[in-house]
This record gives structure tokens, C-alpha cells and sequence, in this order.
């Protein structure tokens, strides 16, 4: 499974009206979960999953773009809920981040999320990308940065 395969634009935020990184995790999550009519058990699991891989170190790089991201043991097919906030955040990285890449993936699939990690990564080297990501208006926008 590569990245575009799992790019949906039902699971896009533009923009994030949060503006703290635990906030931020929480909305992405939430919409995530609603799209896949998770219980809310589910849905506290892939929180704390995703909170506690935090703690451990921040997921924000360079350029703005922060990869909050979890293994979840319920989950049978990777996912990715991407957000785009107008006001940078600070992720816990050296600079503020307004780009947002949250994978989920199967604790059954290892390789798959090291792989579409590695994707985002590779995709957010182009400047122009990123440029056009952040000052992308709409879910729209975003979809069809990705299938343009």
C-alpha cells in the first residue's frame, strides 16, 4: 500500500481551527474516528496511542510539518488524516508547525508504516509541495495536490 492509496478527502482538515498540539491530535483523531464509526473506546485507544508515541519525542521536522503517528492493534488498513492549520503550532520541534501527517497504521503491517512515513518524508522535501500544501484553501486543494 502506497501513500496515495490511502490519501482520502473525507479525512482532510483545512483548515485546523486548534492551536495546541494535543488539540490538534484530537481533532484529526476524532475525524478519523467518525469516518470509520470507531466505538469511543476505539477512539480513547487510538488517542493515548497517538499521545504516548508523542511523549516520546516529537514528530514535528523541519518546514512546518509535524508526522503525529501510532501502530493501533484493532486496525486492519493504514490510514492518513491530514491537516493544514493557518496559524503555526508548536508540535515540540525547533520551529512551529501548520502541516500535519497523521498516520495511523496495523501493528500487523510494521513495514507499511515505516514505508508511508518514508513517503511523506520523500514528498515533503519539495519546497514547492509544501509551499503549495500550506497555502492550499481548501480540502479540496489538498486532494488534488496529491492526485495532480
Amino acid at each position: 500500500m502506497g501513500l496515495l492509496d490511502i490519501v482520502k478527502k473525507d479525512l482532510i482538515i483545512n483548515p485546523l481551527k486548534s492551536t495546541s498540539r494535543n488539540e490538534i491530535i484530537s481533532d484529526m483523531v476524532d475525524l478519523f474516528a467518525d469516518n470509520r464509526k470507531l466505538t469511543e473506546s476505539e477512539r480513547a485507544a487510538v488517542k493515548k496511542a497517538v499521545l504516548d508515541r508523542e511523549a516520546l519525542g516529537s514528530t514535528a521536522m523541519e518546514k512546518g510539518i509535524a508526522i503525529p503517528h501510532a501502530k493501533i492493534p484493532f486496525l486492519k488498513e493504514s490510514a492518513l488524516v491530514i491537516g493544514i492549520s493557518r496559524i503555526p503550532v508548536d508540535f515540540g520541534g525547533s520551529e512551529k508547525s501548520s502541516i500535519f501527517f497523521l498516520v495511523l497504521a496495523s501493528e500487523e503491517k510494521p513495514a507499511e508504516h515505516v514505508q508511508l512515513l518514508a513517503s511523506i518524508a520523500r514528498l515533503c522535501s519539495s519546497d514547492v509541495f509544501v509551499r503549495m500544501l500550506a497555502t492550499s484553501k481548501s480540502a479540496d486543494d489538498v486532494y488534488q495536490l496529491f492526485f495532480d
